[in-house]
């Protein structure tokens, strides 16, 4: 059996186009998030607006204890 947890991480959007994406938080958090127990299974982007995407989703798993 899996618990699954979500984590969301946005992006910036710039008004002529395009967004901006920390990677470095995303490692970061991603890295924390390993150090409990925690596997990455997906991410993808939602909201897309004008070629760019408003935010990230990481679907996560971990076994239950």
């Amino acid at each position: 059996m899996w618990r699954y947890r979500t984590v969301k991480f946005s992006t910036e959007y710039y008004s002529f186009g395009g967004t901006q994406f920390d990677e470095a938080e995303l490692e970061n958090e991603l890295c924390s998030l390993g150090r409990e127990g925690w596997e990455l299974v997906s991410i993808f982007d939602i909201e897309r607006v004008k070629g760019g995407s408003k935010f990230v989703i990481a679907v996560l798993k971990k076994m239950l204890e």
